[in-house]
């Protein structure tokens, strides 16, 4: 299963959780929709045959009698008694959904009242995306506020936009949220492939989104979509696949997870998953290039950059080198941005044991979250001995947090107010804080003993975090304010949301104050707003109903 985390693009920026996220089998993404349809069998379907099987699809060539309009027949092959209400549903379904690309083909029972499940705080604004694995985060841009989504299996790249930037016929009218969608098409070629990108940076008026199994970078010039430049010459559509170096294999599947862009804003770099090489994007030239990782063999014996799984995350230090964080490989990754040059650092780790899923840095050092690991990995971006600036910290347990599972345990984090980490519960139990001041690191609260939970989270203008739901049924809601006690935040569980796995994944807070989840296999993207002002905390809890969720 793909399950998912936070820290990609590790910016410091409170205001967006799009960073590194992602647990792996990743095999099972091949299985396009499946997913969803196995994740569902719980509620009741609207569309039943009368021996109690969901009503198949509209236009499935063997089941259509041609006098029923695509409607499947009954047991007793009389047609058409649930034309009416089906054909209905069809059209109420087409009519919410918020671009054709979105579209499954061909509409099935499956997906109508999978709809049902993400019932929209705004009925009269078209905002529906049924699908799978739709969105592999986003990205946040800071000049005026927009919301992207990276598109995965979608068709189309998602856009969420300020009322303010403009109006159209889809989202214009008193009933609106704040913010509105809309999408940009992607090129014909590359639309059925599945997996195409994971993660996006904003720089210079582009997006730019990182292969996951896409032959190519994806380069949107946002400014000539929203009409603030004119195209370069010779260019024709605002989006361009920039071609991926012509040696490396065809077909890769999880070549890159993550990346990190320079100080100088003119380079990035994409962390190597299962590649063997950094993939370095000159910005200004809009070209790929390899950069070869070097590594001592009688270090890392067992080493080989064959391995899956290797580095998550791009995170840029102090030193304008991009940190790779070590999932299955042996050590970090360095990048360094001045010279192009990259090699693995610090002690050696062995491989395939799942350590670390992506980190945050805060001030001048990096803290990777515990996947597998006992331990929470620091990197002093400040120093230049290699060898000395990676150090491990231990983590306390609560006296009452009895939790003995070892695996998947914190999978991302996000910055509180008060300054310190807060990694939200996988498949444990608990919220891991890590204190930057002290460099103390425990666990506090319980959240439940499910598996994959939430995988990262977004700090809220009360100073929550709010932790970005991915198999969870509630939104993670922790205090964090500075003048709480370690060990004492409140932590509370709000909401009633769907049962379907990997709900949204990625996050960010917007002009109005309020948070935008990216949908992954949830069918809308989530708002939730938080209140203006710090909650009044009685008797160590958080108050209730002064936090709103909504289905955009």
């Amino acid at each position: 299963m793909i399950l998912i985390t936070l820290i990609l693009f590790a910016t410091a920026t409170p205001s967006v959780a799009f960073l590194v996220r992602f647990r792996v089998n990743h095999n099972i993404c091949s299985n396009k929709a499946e997913g969803l349809v196995k994740d569902m069998g719980s509620f009741q379907s609207r569309f039943k045959t009368a021996e109690g099987s969901v009503e198949p699809m509209v236009n499935h060539p063997k089941d259509m009698d041609a006098n029923t309009d695509g409607v499947h027949t009954i047991a007793n092959e009389t047609p058409g008694i649930y034309e009416n209400d089906w054909k209905t549903a069809v059209e109420q379904f087409k009519k919410s959904v918020l671009d054709d690309s979105y579209l499954p083909v061909p509409i099935r029972g499956t997906s109508v009242n999978a709809a049902d499940l993400y019932p929209s705080s705004f009925p009269n604004q078209p905002g529906l995306m049924p699908g799978s694995h739709k969105h592999l985060g986003g990205a946040y841009d800071k000049t005026d506020g927009c919301i992207y989504g990276v598109p995965a299996n979608s068709k189309s790249i998602l856009c969420m936009y300020p009322s303010e930037l403009g109006k159209d016929e889809v989202n214009s009218g008193d009933d609106n949220c704040g913010y509105k969608m809309t999408t940009i098409p992607l090129p014909e070629r590359i639309v059925d492939r599945e997996m195409k990108w994971l993660r996006g940076i904003v720089a210079h008026g582009y997006l730019w989104a990182i292969p996951a199994w896409a032959d190519s970078v994806l380069c949107v010039d946002l400014d000539a979509f929203w009409g603030r430049r004119h195209l370069a010459e010779g260019q024709t559509d605002v989006v361009q696949l920039i071609p991926l170096p012509e040696d490396h294999p065809k077909s890769m599947r999880w070549q890159w997870h993550g990346a990190g862009i320079n100080k100088e804003e003119t380079a990035i770099y994409c962390i190597p998953s299962n590649a063997k090489n950094v993939l370095k994007v000159d910005i200004g030239r809009k070209t790929t290039s390899f950069i070869e990782i070097e590594y001592d063999q009688t270090k890392y014996p067992e080493f080989t950059l064959d391995g899956r799984n290797k580095w998550y995350g791009g995170i840029v230090g102090d030193d304008n080198a991009i940190y790779g964080i070590p999932y299955r490989a042996c050590g970090v990754l360095r990048i360094d941005s001045k010279t192009d040059s990259a090699k693995i650092i610090g002690p050696n780790y062995g491989i395939g044991n799942y350590f670390w899923h992506g980190g945050i840095k805060v001030k001048e050092k990096i803290y990777a979250h515990p996947s597998h690991s006992e331990k929470v990995l620091v990197i002093d971006t400040t120093k230049d001995a290699e060898d000395d600036i990676i150090s491990e910290l231990t983590i306390h347990r609560a006296a009452y947090d009895t939790d003995d599972r070892k695996n998947y345990k914190w999978l991302g984090g996000c910055v509180g107010a008060d300054g310190n980490i807060y990694c939200p519960a996988c498949d444990t139990s608990s919220i891991l804080k890590i204190n930057v001041t002290t460099d103390h690191c425990e666990t506090l609260g319980f959240t439940g003993k499910e598996k994959n939970k939430w995988q990262g989270g977004i700090l809220g203008r009360d100073g929550c975090i709010y932790c970005i739901p991915a198999n969870g049924l509630q939104v993670c809601r922790i205090a964090t304010d500075e003048n709480i006690e370690d060990g004492k935040n409140p932590v509370q569980l709000i909401g009633n949301l769907s049962i379907h796995k990997d709900k949204w994944q990625g996050a960010a807070k917007g002009k109005d104050g309020s948070l935008y989840f990216i949908p992954e296999n949830s069918y809308r993207v989530m708002r939730v707003t938080p209140p203006e002002n710090p909650p009044i905390i009685l008797d160590g809890k958080l108050p209730e109903g002064d936090v709103k969720i909504e289905l955009i």
